[in-house]
């Protein structure tokens, strides 16, 4: 890491928006503060690649779990706000799955998720308690009990958390020891949410329009009131990786600065 440091070899826009000094002496001042783990949040809009991050520094981070905030999702009807407007976005449309219109709309409503269940969880984990998650499936839109997961603060003290709104959440924010924003251009978010819609937009003109209004009214307000506001609680901010042609996260300098100091923690 040194020799990069020396050099200022191919330093990528986060390391001049986080010197490493900044870097390390934010990943060095976490504190543990009488808990028996670390909580690592990463935020930012929808197909900013935080979950992408989640589960790297998860793959190279010894003795470390994840959890995904999906999993306290939780939607109620009657917090979706829809109006006469919105008729053609809900109504049935055989081409383009209904329930899967509604799942679209509740997830970027940040009152469609249990939050106080979500801190009950952390809170045993700082405790040291074992938990179980439940796991989300995001393409069934349902919960699968048989691939809940559970984490023991004991085997694994750095937990990873990603999500839209946790840093929104002040009771969740104030929990998390170190928070990570992935900044990424709206239209470089809304090309991969196309992409990653597709298969079920059946080439169908009504089912994309459909989508697109999904986006405008949902998406692109949600983001900008409940998570992009919410950036400046971030210590560090990624930009976007996807200017790399492999689009890979492996030999990116603030990454690895990031992940050095972390297995340090992992290990104490």
């Amino acid at each position: 890491m040194e020799y990069m440091k020396k050099k200022n070899i191919g330093m990528t826009p986060s390391i001049r928006k986080n010197s490493y000094d900044v870097i390390e002496k934010t990943v060095s001042n976490i504190k543990f503060k009488g808990r028996k783990v670390v909580f690592v949040g990463i935020s930012g809009g929808m197909a900013s690649g935080k979950t992408k991050i989640s589960q790297y520094f998860h793959k190279y981070i010894e003795r470390s779990a994840t959890i995904c905030e999906m999993s306290f999702f939780s939607p109620n009807e009657k917090n979706r706000i829809v109006d006469k407007n919105d008729e053609e976005i809900i109504e049935d449309y055989d081409k383009y799955n209904r329930n899967r219109r509604l799942f679209l709309i509740d997830i970027c409503n940040p009152n469609s998720y249990d939050y106080d269940k979500f801190y009950e969880t952390l809170k045993n984990l700082s405790e040291g308690k074992k938990v179980r998650i439940p796991y989300f499936d995001d393409e069934q839109c349902t919960f699968i009990p048989e691939k809940d997961n559970y984490i023991d603060p004991s085997k694994t003290p750095l937990i990873i958390i990603d999500g839209y709104f946790i840093f929104k959440n002040q009771k969740i924010r104030d929990l998390l020891n170190l928070r990570i924003f992935k900044e990424v251009e709206d239209d470089v978010r809304l090309s991969r949410l196309i992409l990653r819609e597709e298969k079920y937009l059946n080439k169908d003109k009504k089912a994309y329009r459909m989508y697109f209004k999904i986006y405008e009214k949902f998406y692109k307000i949600s983001y900008e009131e409940n998570i992009n506001t919410y950036k400046k609680m971030a210590n560090i901010l990624l930009p976007d990786y996807s200017i790399r042609e492999d689009n890979q996260l492996e030999g990116d300098e603030t990454l690895e600065l990031i992940l050095k100091n972390l297995n340090y923690l992992s290990r104490r």
